[in-house]
């Protein structure tokens, strides 16, 4: 495939110096853009960026310029829409990053939901020295179709730095071409009352021949993610925040940064989603096998590692790469990651379990996240249960006082001492647990300590009444 707007800067020697701040997005090849508040839609290195605007009967409204401006979450999936006010209504931009394995594009697609007929217009920015033409079909960068409208579009521009003086003006309708230092390129498209209009922005290959909508691709996101760890409990925004980190985890299984894969790699095998933290070990294996490390990086594929052994049930190779990962980590090695390598290690390289065991005892520090969404992951997942060993499991090891007296679900999150199902319910002021455990030894002990640290039990599966816990209030 053709990856040219992906690192078209490391190969022209630019230096990036544009980089949006604002939500990742992407697909299962990992990450391929960000989009901030105002729905500009910026590369990873800040190589290039695409910004939008509307034009209304009284004027025009530059996205990133006006104040009526509002944006959300499209169903939990990476996908984002942003709210645009104009005098008789909204325009809609919603963005999203599709991939059907010949390419990879960002697709936005504008909705009109006002009384009027707008103009709509995107507008793509390069940082360095490049030359951009464009006609009413396309905006071309250096000899490469970029930007595509799915029609014709009514205006073309292409101008050495701000575009948009030339979008309001009324661009022209024939070729155009610019070269010099942050050269930009728009099209512009009639978008009636009430309908839609897609332009696709190229990332990698080439264009898709089918077309599809970011809904299309939030609903692709639901399926991916339908049988995956859920969590329901009574912090509405906690619940809500899993049920985003968990594609966006997905996100990062893909990225090239091997820290940031391992890190998504733990996560993904405790919600069930194992093939997806495959893809990201892949990452740390290849970088490994290419001498690609840091220290901190050789940690976190020590940890995905041992996850896909004691979490996933699969062979991992650790046995292999242990000794080689140990050595590129050196002073950056913890006793916790230590103690997770040597269990994991324990029935196929009991040796080296016992040396991984060892060297736990001579090591200090602790191994930290460099993930800001893997962090949120983690903290999440400490809420509902903690495996602390191998011969228990931790249901709700703290309640928060606003939990007291309201259910909690939590469906298929993975241990090492199998996945665990459980339910809270409320009878009066005595909270009843049921659960359900596959996998693991028979012999693990299931423990409530947040709601009652006297009961525990070695059955899969039951229910118990536990001791009378005043609700709040």
């Amino acid at each position: 495939m053709k990856r040219w707007f992906q690192d078209r800067l490391g190969r022209s020697g630019d230096s990036p110096t544009r980089a949006l701040e604002g939500a990742v997005i992407g697909d299962l090849d990992g990450p391929t853009a960000i989009v901030d508040r105002y729905g500009r839609i910026g590369a990873i290195d800040g190589g290039w960026w695409v910004e939008w605007g509307v034009g209304a009967a009284d004027r025009w409204r530059v996205a990133h310029d006006e104040v009526a401006v509002r944006q959300s979450r499209v169903a939990d999936a990476p996908v984002y829409e942003t709210w645009m006010r104009v005098p008789s209504g909204d325009v809609v931009q919603r963005v999203a990053s599709a991939n059907d394995g010949l390419g990879r594009v960002l697709v936005l697609d504008f909705e009109n939901l006002s009384a009027d007929a707008v103009a709509v217009a995107v507008a793509g920015r390069v940082a360095g020295t490049a030359t951009v033409s464009g006609d009413p079909d396309a905006v071309v960068l250096d000899g490469i179709e970029w930007i595509r409208g799915e029609r014709p579009a009514g205006g073309v521009t292409a101008v050495v730095g701000d575009p948009w003086p030339v979008v309001v003006a009324g661009p022209d309708t024939a070729r155009v071409e610019a070269a010099g230092d942050e050269a930009a390129g728009a099209l512009v498209l009639a978008l009636p009352h009430r309908q839609r209009v897609q332009v696709h922005v190229l990332l990698e290959g080439d264009f898709p021949v089918r077309s599809v909508t970011p809904d299309d691709i939030s609903s692709g996101w639901r399926t991916l993610t339908a049988g995956a760890l859920s969590i329901e409990v009574p912090d509405a925004d906690l619940g809500e925040a899993w049920d985003r980190i968990l594609p966006d985890l997905i996100v990062h299984a893909g990225s090239d940064d091997p820290r940031v894969a391992a890190e998504a790699a733990v996560a993904l095998d405790v919600a069930g989603l194992h093939d997806e933290a495959d893809r990201a070990r892949a990452t740390v294996v290849a970088a490994a096998e290419s001498g690609a490390l840091s220290g901190a990086d050789a940690v976190a594929g020590l940890r995905a590692l041992a996850s896909r052994d004691l979490l996933a049930g699969r062979e991992s190779g650790l046995a292999e790469l242990a000794g080689a990962l140990v050595a590129v980590a050196g002073s950056a090695l913890d006793a916790e990651t230590l103690h997770q390598v040597a269990r994991a290690l324990e029935a196929a390289a009991p040796d080296a379990a016992a040396d991984a065991r060892s060297a736990a005892e001579r090591v200090s520090g602790r191994f930290s996240l460099s993930s800001p969404t893997a962090e949120a992951a983690s903290r999440v997942l400490a809420l509902v249960v903690d495996a602390p060993d191998a011969a228990a499991i931790d249901l709700l090891p703290e309640v928060p006082e606003a939990w007291l007296g309201q259910p909690v679900d939590v469906r298929s999150c993975g241990t090492v001492n199998g996945r665990v199902s459980f339910s809270v319910r409320w009878h009066g002021a005595r909270p009843a647990v049921l659960w359900e455990r596959l996998g693991g030894s028979d012999a693990v002990e299931l423990r409530c300590p947040g709601l009652d640290p006297e009961w525990s039990s070695l059955e899969r599966s039951g229910e118990a009444l536990l001791a009378e816990r005043p609700p709040r209030g």
